[in-house]
């Protein structure tokens, strides 16, 4: 999960364009260094009266090193995002990472288990 805090990425481009950004930072840990092409993301607006996931899309390359390391995506965003209020009373997804640690530098982690969830909440492709 890639997570965006609209206080310091402005929202409205992406809106309008139903796309969000092609680059994301991305912390130089090990969990970084599990992302590859291909593997599903999904992308978290924090800081925002209606955050939660307000889009899904794929890793497009591997992260790249540098003094802020990033990793490339292609992420469409919902017509409307599903509500962190409305995934917090789902058991299975109550303890998500960006519940309990939401200050964590990106990349976040989703389980298998809870991916599973989620990908019955998203809007059909």
């Amino acid at each position: 999960m890639i997570k965006c805090n609209p206080h310091k990425t402005d929202l409205a481009p992406m809106v309008d364009a139903g796309r969000a950004h092609d680059h994301w930072c991305v912390a130089d840990n090990y969990r970084t260094r599990l992302m590859a092409p291909g593997q599903p993301v999904l992308f978290w607006v924090s800081t925002h009266a209606r955050r939660g996931i307000w889009g899904a899309g794929t890793l497009t390359g591997t992260s790249v090193p540098g003094p802020q390391w990033k990793i490339s995506t292609d992420i469409t965003l919902f017509d409307e995002p599903i509500l962190a209020s409305d995934i917090q009373c789902i058991a299975e997804l109550s303890m998500l990472e960006v519940f309990r640690s939401p200050q964590q530098s990106n990349p976040s982690w989703i389980d298998v288990s809870a991916w599973a969830v989620i990908r019955q909440m998203l809007p059909p492709e």
